[in-house]
């Protein structure tokens, strides 16, 4: 049966680094990061900085998103007639986005918490432990997004020409391998990019270390996660 847990024995607890330290760890010592969420289950300063990516990189997005707007208004007759119109379209749009890279994706982690805490055999006690968990590793997806929407933005936003193009503009994805613009199939591609990879390979071996689940299955449910939720950003058009 599966120790979901993490205890370590006496004596063996490295020291706690929580805060930004926490964060650093992420990205250079994960299983000291593991170590202090298996002890504190914090959360927060990860949402924080995931939140603050999430806004800065919409942000980054907009002129882009202004443009195509005003192009599938302009094929449009009952799209956007006015600067304004497209002025609040454009707000709309960013605003959509802002939501789901903050409040969405804490309801990815919720989801995530839940169905880790299933695998791992621990059920709702170990709830907070995995949504913690959840919420850390995020970090290398968001920066991920965030320097994607760096390269969108030092781009003219007049050379992209639809969403497709928009999502290939930095080629770390599965994305460059779908050369036709289909916006719905380049989407969903571009969920799977390097930086999702990481922050899917740390979800798993921070099961691995916190749930004392076999590292197969860890990865099991950590990449069907990945994929669940690439099939719901297409669906929802993120």
């Amino acid at each position: 049966m599966n120790q979901p847990v993490y205890d370590p024995a006496p004596g063996s607890r490295p020291p706690l680094r929580g805060g930004l330290l926490l964060l650093l760890d992420i990205f250079s010592a994960p299983k000291r990061a593991f170590a202090t969420i298996g002890q504190t289950r914090e959360w927060l300063p990860a949402f924080i900085l995931v939140a603050a990516l999430g806004v800065a990189g919409s942000l980054l997005l907009a002129p882009a998103l202004e443009h195509l707007i005003g192009v599938q208004a302009a094929a449009n007759p009952g799209g956007a007639s006015s600067a304004a119109d497209l002025s609040r379209m454009t707000g709309y749009e960013v605003a959509d986005v802002i939501i789901w890279q903050t409040l969405g994706q804490v309801m990815l982690w919720v989801w995530t918490a839940v169905i880790l805490a299933g695998v791992a055999g621990s059920g709702p006690k170990t709830f907070g432990l995995y949504f913690a968990l959840a919420a850390n590793v995020a970090l290398p997806a968001a920066v991920g997004f965030f320097i994607s929407s760096c390269v969108i933005a030092l781009h003219d936003p007049h050379a992209y020409a639809n969403i497709a193009q928009l999502n290939r503009a930095f080629p770390d994805s599965l994305a460059i391998f779908e050369p036709r613009d289909n916006d719905r199939a380049v989407t969903f591609l571009a969920s799977f990019d390097l930086f999702g990879l990481w922050s899917t390979l740390l979800l798993a071996f921070g099961l691995r270390a916190l749930g004392k689940v076999e590292l197969f299955w860890a990865l099991i449910a950590a990449f069907t996660l990945w994929l669940a939720f690439a099939l719901l950003q297409m669906v929802a058009g993120f």
